[in-house]
Order: structure tokens, then C-alpha cells, then sequence
């Protein structure tokens, strides 16, 4: 997609999540994409002269700039609370996420005509570290 960084037209490729991540914090930040893309070149561009140009940093491009901006955005975003809100934590990471998969009883089979349920992950009964729900569920 062409967006526009300080008035010039330059090209980005997100995937659509991306996107829609990157428009929902511009929507919060009341800026557009294109301005908050140009504040995200713009503080790359000094970070690199303020450190000068590094392994780190030399060779860093736009769109994985702003891939690592939506992460840190939404991660320093996180509170327990809302990782309870969204079910994380309950042994399967991908619960509301594009990685989720709808039960397998949901599915439509016409080759086979058989309908088969996916076995159920278990459920945390009390707080424990996400780490051992998955290996819990891993080990099931």
C-alpha cells in the first residue's frame, strides 16, 4: 500500500492485521496513518543519528520499524486484566487472535460427511502461569 512519509509517496507492505492495528493506533494517537508512519521515520531516523548507524540499526527498513512499533505499542498497553478479559491464559494462545480455529464440530466435511470435535484444552481452575497451561495441555 502507498502511504506518505513527510510528503513523499512511498510503498509498505503490512499484512491486513497490521494494518488495521497500525489505523486503530493512529485512531487513539488522533493521528492519521500517514502521520504517525512519518513520527515513526522520523524517531528511527534519529535514533540512528543519535547512535549512529549499527549492526542493530543500519539496515532497518520502514515496514519492520513499524511492525516492531505496533508490538511494543500493544504490549506496553497490557495489563493482567486485560489479558483475563481477552481468556489468556487458559492454555491456548491463540484465542481471539487470527490464529484461532472455530471447533472442529463447526466445520463442514462433505467429503467424509463425518463430524469430528476437536479435544478440549484444559481449563485453568485457578491462576498459574500461562507457561504451565501450555505445557499442561501440551502433555494431555
Amino acid at each position: 500500500m502507498n502511504i506518505m512519509i513527510a510528503g513523499r509517496r512511498t510503498s509498505m507492505r503490512l499484512e491486513p492485521t497490521m494494518w488495521d492495528a497500525l489505523e486503530d493506533i493512529a485512531r487513539r494517537e488522533g493521528l492519521t496513518v500517514n502521520g504517525l508512519c512519518t513520527l515513526i521515520k522520523d524517531r528511527l531516523d534519529e535514533q540512528i543519528r543519535r547512535r549512529g548507524p549499527s549492526g542493530d540499526n543500519a539496515e532497518v527498513t520502514l515496514t519492520s520499524a513499524v511492525r516492531v512499533f505496533i508490538a511494543a505499542y500493544f504490549r506496553r498497553a497490557c495489563t493482567e486484566d486485560g489479558h483475563v478479559k481477552a481468556g489468556h491464559g487458559g492454555g491456548d494462545p491463540f484465542v481471539g487472535t487470527p490464529f484461532d480455529l472455530p471447533p472442529l464440530d463447526e466445520m463442514d466435511h462433505p467429503e467424509s460427511g463425518a463430524v469430528t470435535t476437536a479435544p478440549a484444552l484444559p481449563l485453568a481452575t485457578k491462576p498459574v502461569a500461562p507457561s504451565e497451561n501450555l505445557r499442561s495441555a501440551l502433555d494431555a
